[in-house]
């Protein structure tokens, strides 16, 4: 389980072991567009390297420290989220246009079951890694004003900082210039994704 403290100290370690899923909870306001924009978020550490640590749905955990050196993208859903779905499209098309650059996409489910979010990566052809927050801790720790917001994403510079934190779907212009900005004012040390892609196991 997540702590607060942990989390402020760039410490968060993800529950490894397989959990029973939370029910899926109902859309909030924070679930209707938001222009996208960084948000200052005190619950977020700015001043040190995250190290991050969750499982992978069909694949090995990931540790957001094998990512140095590139750019990254965290990018926090869950499957009975409606931004998210329209977002996902431009984030598949995004991960793949701009991986020779030095730039990564992660997924982080936030208390889906593993059949539910299988069945979303197949339906949107993800091919990017997709972690599990079974338990809701790192969602919970990234709360804005006591308020939870999905989806969010983190973007991650090749040295470990958070960059930029935001609430709202992504259009494909946004997200393109906000990733090619990022690109040009860091120097990503371009090497392979360490994650595997997501097997075939439990797919239909």
């Amino acid at each position: 389980m997540f702590s607060r403290s942990d989390f402020l100290h760039g410490l968060v370690a993800g529950a490894v072991s397989a959990a029973t899923p939370s029910p899926s909870p109902m859309p909030t306001a924070l679930e209707k567009t938001i222009p996208m924009h960084c948000i200052e978020n005190p619950a977020l550490p700015y001043d040190r390297p995250l190290q991050i640590k969750l499982p992978v749905l069909d694949g090995p955990d990931f540790h957001l420290t094998d990512y140095r050196g590139r750019l990254v993208l965290l990018n926090v859903f869950a499957t009975w989220c409606n931004p998210c779905q329209y977002e996902t499209p431009f984030l598949v098309a995004a991960a793949a246009k701009y991986a020779d650059r030095g730039f990564s996409v992660i997924g982080i489910d936030d208390r889906d079951s593993d059949d539910s979010v299988r069945d979303f990566r197949k339906r949107f052809g993800i091919t990017y890694p997709i972690a599990m927050d079974r338990r809701g801790g790192l969602t919970e720790n990234i709360e804005l004003n006591g308020k939870q917001g999905i989806p969010a994403s983190l973007f991650i510079t090749p040295e470990g900082f958070l960059s930029c934190y935001t609430i709202g779907n992504f259009e494909a212009d946004d997200l393109a210039d906000r990733i090619e900005k990022l690109l040009a004012a860091t120097t990503p040390v371009i090497t392979p994704s360490p994650s595997p892609q997501p097997t075939t196991k439990g797919t239909v």
